[in-house]
């Protein structure tokens, strides 16, 4: 199954879609598409959407940190959007819905 799906959209959007479990077993694969397609597009936008994902782990929370340290190299403005519920309670236990641009009351 394909954990990553990459969309340069008009307006230099970058959409990542992100899906199933994301752990330890893809992680480092999943952070070099995303870094790949942030320097190569220089977009001006980078949105990770987690409304598919079933399983985030610790290294999980590292691609999405990455992600954004990535788009900010280049200058992009970064944000997570439609984390699931559990995803959004580790996000904001770990105190990275504000750094990932998410509303303290849900994605």
């Amino acid at each position: 199954m394909q954990t990553v799906s990459i969309e340069a959209k008009p307006g230099g959007v970058l959409d990542v879609v992100l899906s199933g479990e994301i752990d330890f077993t893809n992680a480092a694969h999943i952070v070099d598409v995303v870094r790949e397609a942030i320097a190569g597009g220089c977009p001006e936008t980078v949105r990770v959407d987690l409304a598919a994902v079933t399983f985030l782990d610790s290294s999980g929370l590292g691609v999405l940190i990455r992600a954004m340290k990535a788009a900010a190299a280049v200058d992009a403005a970064f944000r997570v959007e439609h984390p699931t519920e559990k995803v959004f309670d580790q996000l904001q236990m770990t105190g990275l819905l504000a750094p990932f641009g998410i509303a303290e009351t849900g994605g």
